[in-house]
């Protein structure tokens, strides 16, 4: 998987069309192959790679083209196709630009469309001269599933490429709801075949304003910065951990807190505060308590010996 996925980015541009330096060198490769060959089953297998081209395309949108585009992949649950108004730009190499989208009759399920031929035809010959002649581009939605081309898609691209004239480009283009793209972008005049991995997809502004309001976006939202938490009694994590923090002079602050409430605990409950006992009276009063509790709990009281009824009584206001 990981040798596949480099494969892929490593992914030059091709050729399209046989020149006659190619079909020299096909020639000459074929007779090398035939040389001392011996057939088995008295049929020849053949396969010619070219070299790949080392150039990149870039694919702008102006806004209005891609926020259609966008539109139609998100707001439909099912597959849907459209053709794209291109052209190449004048001003940069090797690179096309869509200025809208259109959407063509088609019955569509969630994995085909098809178009009826006649209404298609009707359809392509209702627009205007400069639309009719800039349509080059077709894409269609893949939902929910990956953007890797069907039988079906590579059939419908040799059929608009034979019909292409050797001065002109098309673009072919998948897209899914997950933003993941397959694009091919075909130019006869320049003999070159740039796919996905070779083309760079930009949008440029217009009066919609998308990209300015973007940008403007980013400039105001910033990723919070965070600060070490600071632990209890604001010291920080260190020698002792969280619950042995150590002050300037060794002790721990801690510790000694602890210390100190065991120490306050065991008093009150040994009933010794400087040498003088000071729990008679509590324990005669923790004594009649308990035994009121359980006259509670044998005279079936209502709070069952969990509370004393005086007590409660007396604290609510209600004696």
């Amino acid at each position: 998987m990981r040798q596949r996925r480099k494969e892929k980015r490593n992914r030059m541009s091709k050729i399209i069309k046989m020149t006659s330096q190619n079909l020299d060198e096909i020639r000459k490769d074929f007779e090398e192959a035939l040389k001392g060959l011996k057939l088995s089953d008295g049929r020849i297998n053949f396969t010619k790679t070219f070299g790949t081209i080392q150039r990149k395309a870039t694919l702008y949108f102006t806004e209005l083209a891609y926020l259609k585009m966008l539109t139609l992949v998100r707001e439909f649950d099912k597959e849907v196709a459209w053709h794209g108004i291109a052209k190449r730009c004048e001003d940069e190499e090797d690179a096309y630009i869509i200025s809208d989208i259109l959407v063509y009759p088609q019955e569509v399920t969630g994995a085909t469309v098809n178009t009826d031929q006649e209404k298609y035809q009707m359809w392509l010959m209702n627009n205007d001269d400069e639309v009719f002649n800039n349509i080059r581009m077709q894409g269609h939605s893949h939902v929910n599933m990956g953007t890797t081309p069907s039988s079906v898609d590579t059939n419908l691209y040799d059929q608009i490429l034979a019909q292409l004239e050797d001065d002109m480009f098309y673009i072919f283009l998948i897209w899914n709801k997950r933003n993941e793209k397959t694009i091919k972008i075909y130019d006869l005049a320049k003999n070159v075949l740039f796919e996905t991995a070779d083309v760079t997809v930009k949008v440029r502004e217009d009066d919609i304003g998308m990209e300015r309001f973007l940008k403007d976006a980013k400039e105001m939202v910033q990723d919070k910065k965070y600060t070490p938490t600071t632990p209890p009694y604001g010291k920080p994590y260190g020698y002792g951990g969280y619950y042995g923090t150590y002050n300037k002079t060794g002790s721990n602050s801690v510790t000694e807190k602890k210390e100190e409430s065991e120490k306050k605990t065991q008093t009150e409950t040994t009933g010794m505060s400087g040498g003088v006992h000071t729990s008679s009276k509590k324990k005669k009063k923790k004594k009649k308590q308990q035994e009121d509790t359980g006259f509670q709990r044998r005279n079936g009281s209502y709070w069952d010996g969990y509370y004393d009824d005086d007590d409660y009584m007396g604290r609510y206001g209600y004696r």
